[in-house]
């Protein structure tokens, strides 16, 4: 089943790409949300309740509409990454990455020879597809988003960059702030200082950076050049509710 990658083609094409993330756990919800027209739809499977048996349903309702399916996982266990590519998922975002060794391993886990060494097998993504020609496919077609989000990843942020075949380096603000010892309640200089300059060493280094954004950040984004913004939708349901209430009380 040749299905292309939204996100991969809008990085290709030096296009910001829009991700959007919220409480989407069932394939109704992201039918729906991907109808909308974003790029990608960010599938909790770290901090929400989404796991293996999940993964296809989830991932068709995103290929109904042609936008990629992104599943946040758990680790950078070898198995985990390519279980998770073998049942649909068209890209992976794999948390707390810190240094070049562990970059490494993580295309290593996700890529087919002769990049990496994935685990032989044709998922669903290859239905159709000549054995011949899938690996190729699978290679060229699956996103690889990496997080970085603490201390020891910025500190080792110019070697992790050099590794290859990783689609969009990841700032995290909040488990960053937790790093750098900022309580994360309210607007912090020091840590907008720090996003900001991580994401111009990505750039500087001809890579895709990605942050977690909103709207009243985004155009500032934008001009950093960020390539993949992720936005919590979970904002406009809490203020449109908020605003819906206001007027009744």
């Amino acid at each position: 089943m040749e299905i292309s990658n939204k996100i991969k083609e809008k990085l290709n094409s030096n296009k910001p790409a829009l991700v959007v993330s919220g409480y989407f756990d069932s394939p109704n919800i992201v039918e729906y949300i991907s109808s909308l027209n974003v790029d990608g739809v960010w599938l909790e499977g770290e901090h929400g309740p989404i796991d293996f048996s999940n993964v296809p349903n989830l991932s068709r309702a995103c290929d109904l509409y042609g936008v990629s399916s992104i599943f946040r996982i758990t680790s950078h266990e070898y198995g985990l990454i390519y279980r998770y590519l073998d049942l649909g998922a068209q890209g992976l975002v794999i948390p707390h990455v810190s240094n070049k060794e562990q970059a490494l391993h993580i295309v290593k886990s996700a890529k087919y020879f002769p990049i990496g060494e994935r685990g032989m097998f044709t998922s669903r993504r290859g239905l159709n597809i000549p054995k011949e020609e899938y690996m190729d496919f699978a290679n060229n077609n699956s996103l690889i988003i990496i997080i970085i989000e603490d201390v020891e990843g910025l500190n080792n942020l110019d070697e992790i960059l050099t590794v290859d075949n990783i689609d969009v380096f990841f700032i995290a603000p909040n488990d960053l702030a937790q790093s750098m010892g900022i309580p994360n309640k309210n607007p912090n200089d020091e840590l907008d200082i720090t996003i900001s300059d991580s994401i111009k060493k990505i750039k500087k280094a001809g890579k895709k950076a990605g942050t977690l954004s909103n709207p009243e950040k985004m155009d500032h984004h934008l001009k950093l050049g960020v390539d993949l913004l992720l936005i919590d939708t979970s904002q406009f349901i809490k203020s449109g509710i908020s605003s819906l209430l206001d007027k009744i009380n």
